[in-house]
Order: structure tokens, then sequence, then C-alpha cells
């Protein structure tokens, strides 16, 4: 199958810079590591024998119902980001229709480095505090950003209310479980919405939608980038730290959780006021999406049809985001547990 991209890679790069003497694509393999999209890194070479260049570039192709719009949601927010001086790989090249590999794909510069994540794993004291340091400073860093290029109406969007951002997702989760036919979900709807009061939003922010750090790369120089821009938008940026905390919580521990709540605090200068309530709100969304991923596919998530088999793989610690929504709810949801059923 590599051999089979790499030369619909190489005929696309013909086509697409025919001025670029001897080119030649090279050394595609996988990097997959998510839900969401299949990533390879490859080699370009170009330019005489005396004088050849090589770019080192990773491939990142779209599956699901939006492939389409992902990928030049993706492409057009990472070049915005990188603009601004926020630190992301500059974006190459996008394809959204007739693609010569059959899916949307975007082309960006590969990253040499280590994965945050796994230096985490490997530090202790000092080092690994100066690691979430540099983890929370990247998220605040994004949260005050100007959200204002990123959106198509500043007025529209830059006054929805206090509530606005917190009952656009509210409605959009309901519109999800309609589709599927959730309505055990419902209940935590209602929750939600009885305390929605409390949740008033002061300023828009960009959030990532996925910020940990497996989508943080240092290079070499100590630099950090972020990638995995999917997700980006204008809203409230507690559903980025609750999101954040939720996966620390679950896939490391609960003290990890407290220590990025903490840090994050100290780096903005004030307490992020009713975090347990978006908290909740993630779980909820964790949970849809693991349930509609295992009984209606992947693909209808936007997601690659193998990410099934990763959700099935951390069952662990999808069951840790139901007892957390439990815990704070004290709701049950007849889909999840059904589920659970299933994989016991």
């Amino acid at each position: 199958m590599s051999d089979y991209m790499q030369g619909c890679l190489q005929v696309y790069y013909e086509r697409t810079f025919p001025a670029k003497q001897g080119l030649q694509v090279s050394n595609l393999v996988s990097i997959t590591t998510g839900w969401e999209s299949e990533m390879y890194a490859f080699n370009v070479a170009y330019g005489p024998a005396e004088a050849r260049q090589c770019d080192a570039l990773v491939l990142r192709l779209y599956s699901g119902d939006r492939a389409h719009a992902k990928a030049a949601h993706e492409f057009q927010s990472m070049q915005q980001l990188y603009k601004m001086g926020y630190p992301v790989p500059l974006v190459h090249l996008l394809e959204r229709a007739d693609s010569a590999l059959g899916k949307p794909f975007v082309i960006m510069e590969r990253i040499p480095g280590q994965v945050l994540g796994s230096l985490f794993s490997r530090s202790r004291g000092g080092p690994q505090a100066e690691l979430l340091t540099r983890f929370c400073a990247l998220f605040v860093q994004l949260h005050r950003l100007d959200w204002r290029p990123f959106v198509d109406d500043v007025a529209r969007d830059a006054t929805p209310g206090p509530y606005g951002f917190v009952d656009r997702a509210l409605r959009r989760e309901h519109d999800v479980l309609a589709r599927f036919s959730l309505r055990g979900f419902l209940p935590i709807i209602a929750w939600l919405e009885e305390g929605r009061d409390a949740v008033r939003c002061l300023r828009p922010a960009l959030v990532h939608g996925d910020f940990h750090p497996n989508n943080i790369l240092l290079r070499d120089d100590g630099s950090a980038v972020v990638i995995d821009w999917t997700e980006l938008q204008v809203s409230d940026a507690r559903f980025d730290v609750a999101w954040t905390l939720l996966l620390s919580r679950t896939y490391v521990s609960v003290e990890w959780r407290h220590r990025i709540l903490q840090e994050y605090e100290r780096l903005v200068g004030a307490k992020v006021e009713q975090i347990e309530w978006f908290e909740t709100f993630a779980c909820m969304r964790r949970l849809r999406m693991v349930t509609v991923a295992l009984s209606e596919g992947a693909e209808k998530l936007g997601m690659r049809p193998d990410a099934v088999t990763m959700m099935q793989q951390q069952m662990r610690a999808i069951q840790l985001v139901y007892e957390l929504l439990r815990e704070r709810t004290g709701i049950r949801v007849a889909e999840v547990e059904k589920l659970f059923a299933s994989y016991a």
C-alpha cells in the first residue's frame, strides 16, 4: 500500500511542480497515531545533482463524512496561526476534491524532535515541572490570541451573549443525540442545562479541541510545535481546559489532572470558574463519541475505520470517564452500560 501511495505522490508532485528538476518522492512511512486521520512522513528531493534539495514533509489524509471540510479548515487554521506567530507546522499544500490519493489531504513540514508526552513519562522532579509549565504556557498563549481572524463575522461571533457558546455546544449535542437516537444521554443534557446559568462566558477564545502532550512536539533546540488543528474554533476556553483535564485524569492520573489545572491557573492568574460543569460536558461528549463510533461506525464521526480498534483497546480509560460522569451527576446512561457489557 505504501509503495502505491508513494507512486501516487510522485505523480502528484511531478504534475504540481513541473519546473522542479529530477523530482523524487521517497521514504513514505506511516506515522498514524490518532483516531481521526492517517499521517505519513516522506521526503521530496529535487534540483540538479550538484545542488540537490530535500524537504522532509508530512502527509495528512482525512476520512469520514466531512473530510473535505476538515482538510480545508485545518489548512486555513494553521496558515493563520503560523502567520500570527503561534508555533505550528508550516502547511504547504491542500487538496480537497479529486485528490490523487482518493481522499482530501494536507502536506506540511515535518518537525524533527520528540513528542512531549513521551518526555513527560520519562521525566521526574524539576525537569518534569519545567515541561508542565511549557505545556500550560502554550495553552494559555493560544487562549489569549486574537480570535477575530478566525471567524467570518466578528460582530456575530463576538456577541453571542454570555451563554452563547454554552448554548451552541448544547444544541450541537442535542442534534447529534437525535441523529443517532441516543435517548439515554438526554438526562445528562438536562443536568447541564440546569446548571447553565452559572457558566457565563466573559470573553471568546481560540480553542484547540484536543490539547494534550502527544499533540506537542519539541524540536532538538527545545522549541515547541503544536499539531492537530481539525477542531479549532472560537468558543469558551473552559471547554478546551476541561477536555485536557479529562484526558489527563483518565489516561494518566487524577493527580496529573490537578497539576495541569493548578499550573494553568497560576499562569492565567485566576481561578478557572465552574470547571466541573465543563468536565461533565466533556465526559458526555467523550462517551457519546465512543458510543456512536462503536455502534454506527467511526466514519460517521469523521474518523478512520480502525479508530474502533483503538477505542476497544482503551476501554478502561473510557470506563473511568463514565465513572466520573456518574460521580458528578448520579445519572446512568443505558447505551453506555450496554456498550461496556458487550466488551466485558
